[in-house]
């Protein structure tokens, strides 16, 4: 049986290095605007309600009772 050797293979290497990265890169996007995003279930920033409409003056001449 050979002998195992204790070092890790360059191409492991690079890809443990290429997966830290990428999460790194993910936390960093999430705290850079993730904190601002809305949650999922809010409504969409473009349907506000409709407004309620304007109350509408009496003619002249009729009484407010």
């Amino acid at each position: 049986m050979p002998d195992e050797s204790n070092v890790l293979p360059t191409s492991r290497v690079a890809r443990w290095l290429a997966i830290g990265a990428l999460i790194l890169f993910a936390v960093a996007l999430y705290f850079r605007d993730g904190r601002r995003l809305a949650p999922l279930t809010a409504p969409p920033a473009g349907s506000a309600p409709a407004p309620a409409p304007a109350p509408v003056a009496p003619a002249p001449g009729q009484s407010t009772n």
